[in-house]
Formats: structure tokens, sequence, C-alpha cells
């Protein structure tokens, strides 16, 4: 294996969420998956097939007797799609362009084209969205749970930096394989900010939409999941913009068993559809390429039949007044940092997503637990959730946002605190009860002013006091200065 280290650009200038690009990204409806990678070929060359490749197979394998990304666009035209998304590295670790970090790529295979650089260049020609889906799992650079390294790290932001460099505007940066299930590299061995940093500081503009199966904003723009065969798979009264893919056929890879390549009925595609789009969720139907780089054309007559029997819903003209971040993100200390909890709950809704305490410095105040809009722990003595500032910080004024559902139990008294370098208390507040909300001030908010001098200080704890309680946080806004 070999594997190259790089200087990535880590600071992100632009921390909004455009609604008008939110809204633009609800009106597509439905766009293209193309999974097309070394698990198409692998499922050529091995008898025993699998949904994924292990990272061992030899470049030789990437061998496509064709690639006509010319049929894959007309192909979406046909099908009223509005884009395609391409698996530019799946969990095998296997790069469709060259990657100049990487020697287990296209420029090392027997056939060199730059598919990344083709995909582009047509879709954006064809007027199409243009997805990226990238891969945080890659088994053959040894980036698993609990083998993650800075140099991983940094490779990871190098091969981004070459994707949202190298090819002009990138609409949708998709990630996958990150957090979701125990053998994935979680959130705590790859801070989602730092991929975030990445993202925005070269494209501001680019959508980060990421399989995190969460209904929140703590690890994405738009929240993704992969809903194969399922419904909607949100809380129904969820309607911020989201997204969820599904399969055309029996599995994601192309494959040279028949039964897999059957299309999925015309019936079964327009009710997916519907039970997205009625919820502002952009359905994101995959359609395998072969090892001749084409699609097959069952499945190519089989969208044609969908998009002959599905009226698309009108544009939305507005969007929601709950989408994006709730307030101005760049003013808050705290957003985005790294944060813990004591404990933390079992999952509300899916099973791969937990009620983390990220949740809770992710832009948005809303406070429904229900909704996985809440960080939670576990009903025990004096719960605590905290947010490290990961540099000193005169801080003025924190506001805490509480949970509000009906669930809800209050967990006052509380302790505000803060923390610097050495972890030691520099300043502690204790709170009895949440005040009498005045005007328009929300009834779960408490504001915590601090001496007029400010604080100094890295760390921010919250901690229910001598009390067997569940500590749930919607947001903390941290005001103050970096020092």
């Amino acid at each position: 294996m070999a594997f190259f280290s790089t200087n990535a650009v880590s600071t992100a200038h632009g921390q909004q969420l455009s609604t008008d690009q939110l809204l633009d990204f609800v009106n597509t409806r439905y766009q293209a998956y193309f999974h097309y990678n070394m698990c198409t070929f692998k499922n050529v060359n091995e008898e025993k097939h699998s949904g994924r490749a292990s990272g061992k197979e030899p470049v030789e394998w990437w061998n496509p007797s064709g690639l006509d990304v010319e049929q894959w666009a007309q192909t979406c035209i046909d099908s009223k799609m509005a884009g395609g998304w391409l698996t530019s590295k799946h969990h095998g670790g296997f790069c469709l362009w060259d990657s100049k970090l990487t020697d287990y790529d296209v420029a090392s295979s027997p056939v060199k084209t730059d598919v990344v650089g083709e995909f582009v260049k047509e879709f954006r020609r064809r007027g199409l969205k243009v997805g990226i889906y990238y891969s945080i799992l890659d088994y053959h650079h040894g980036i698993n749970n609990g083998t993650v390294t800075q140099e991983k790290i940094e490779f990871m932001k190098g091969q981004l930096t070459e994707l949202l460099t190298n090819y002009g505007p990138i609409d949708y940066m998709n990630f996958d394989g990150w957090n979701t299930w125990p053998t994935l590299p979680d959130f705590d061995d790859i801070q989602y900010k730092q991929l975030y940093d990445t993202v925005k500081a070269i494209q501001p503009d680019c959508l980060i939409v990421s399989h995190t199966y969460e209904s929140n904003l703590a690890h994405a723009d738009v929240p993704f999941a992969d809903a194969a065969g399922r419904a909607y798979p949100y809380h129904p009264d969820y309607m911020r913009p989201s997204a969820a893919s599904d399969t055309s056929q029996g599995d994601w890879w192309w494959d040279d068993i028949p039964r897999y390549r059957k299309p999925k009925s015309k019936e079964y595609l327009l009710k997916q559809l519907d039970s997205y789009n009625s919820h502002n969720s952009v359905y994101v139907l995959n359609i395998s390429p072969g090892p001749n780089g084409r699609l097959d054309d069952n499945i190519v007559q089989r969208l044609a039949e969908v998009a002959d029997a599905w009226e698309k819903p009108a544009d939305l003209k507005e969007a929601g007044d709950n989408w994006g971040f709730q307030y101005d993100v760049s003013k808050n200390l705290a957003f985005y940092r790294p944060a813990t909890q004591s404990s933390t709950q079992d999952p509300v809704l899916d099973f791969r997503a937990r009620p983390r305490a990220e949740i809770a410095v992710d832009g948005v105040t809303e406070s429904n637990a229900e909704m996985e809009q809440v960080a939670l722990t576990h009903e025990e003595m004096s719960p605590w959730w905290e947010v490290n500032l990961q540099r000193d910080c005169r801080i003025d004024e924190i506001q805490v946002y509480f949970r509000s559902d009906k669930n809800a139990k209050p967990p006052f008294p509380v302790a505000v605190q803060v923390y610097n370098e050495s972890g030691q208390i520099v300043w502690t507040q204790r709170i009895e009860r949440l005040p009498e909300a005045e005007n328009n001030t929300p009834s779960n908010l408490l504001v915590v002013e601090l001496p007029s001098e400010g604080v100094t200080g890295r760390r921010v704890r919250i901690k229910a006091i001598s009390k067997k309680t569940v500590l749930g946080i919607a947001e903390v806004i941290v005001h103050g200065e970096e020092q």
C-alpha cells in the first residue's frame, strides 16, 4: 500500500448555510446514484459476490471496456432526474481519479481514464447537478474504527482538496462510511469540523450531504439515509431538507447474476418518489453501470416508464422558516467544536443515529428530542454536557436551549462552568431554575451573563447538580472573542 501525506487547507472562512441552496436542492426532487468502482469488477472476478470491496483487489481488475457517461447523462435527462452522484472512492479505497496521494487509483490500472473528470465534464455540459461520493471508511488505506491517525486525516483532507480543486464547481459532497456501524471510523476518530472546514474553505457553496441517518445538522448540511426498500425514514413531521438513497435493482453494484439486475417495479419507484418528495426529501436512486461502462438496457427502459408516469411536484417558491442555521453561527465560539457528554442515550429513531453531544452545537435551536434535535444523556446522577472551544476565548455570555418536547423534565439545578486549558474551573454559576420567559424569549432558553470583563477559558460545561435525571440540550451558544 502506498500512502502519501499532504498539507491540506483546514480552515473555513464561511459558516453560512444558504436557504437558497437548500431550496434549489429540494426542488431537484430526484437524482441518480452511480455505484461504479472496484466492486463492479469484484463481482466479475470472484465466485463469491459482495456488496463491498475489501481493498485487497488488484488494480489490474479495473479494466472497463468502455465509459459511456453520455448515456448516463442522457438517462438522467430522460428519467427527469436533476443530476447524478458518482462513487469516486468507495469502502475499498480505489480512486476513480488520478490521486497524487496513493497509487491505488485509475492512473495505476490498465485503463487510466479519469472517470471523475469525464463524469463531471459531461454532467456539467448537459446542465445536470454533480455530486461526488467519498467514503471515509477505507480498507485499502487502513482507515477503520480505532485506526485513524492525524496522518490519515491529512490524507482524506488532501483527497477532498483534489476533488474540489481539479474539477470545477461540485454541487454536493456525499460522505459515507462514517460512524453508522461499530466497525466504521466514528465522529470521535474524525471530527466532522475537520472535513467540513476543508470542503467549505475550497467550495463554500458545496452542500455536504452525509450518510448520518440523523435528522439534524450535527454532521451534514443535508441529512441523508441509505433507505433502500424503506419509505421516508425520518420523523413524519420532519420537513427540513433531506435525502435518501435506494436501489433500482437487486443491489448497489452491477452483477453478472441476472436476478440482481432485475429492475424494481414502476409502482414501487413511484411510491418511493412520493414518500420522499412529500417530506422535502430528494430521492437518490442508484443505477449501476456494468464493466462496459454502460447502464443496462432494462433499467434504462424502466426509468423511462417511471418518468412517463411521474409528475414532478411544483417547485417550492420559498424555503421553510426553519431551514438552515437558525442564528449567526459565526458568532458562536462553540459552533461545530468537539462536544461530549457523560453518557449518550440509545437511538431515538434509526439505530445508527444516537443523540450525540454534537447536536447541541449544530446551528439549530429547535428542541424536540423526538426529531433528534437534542443531545441526550441517560438518566443518571449529575449528568453533564461539555464543549471544547479548542483555543482560549474570552467568554461574555452563554446561552443554553434545553429540551422542550412533551417528555422533557427540568434538569435543574444546574451548574454552568468554564474550564481553562489545564482543566481547572475558572468560573461557575449555579442556576436553580429557568427564568420566567419575557416578550419573545423561548421558555426553554437560559441566558447566563458572565462578569463584565469576561472570563478566559477553553471549555464550557453544563452539569445537573446532585440529581438523577436526563440532561437534554438542544443548543449551546457561547459569545465572546478568541484570545
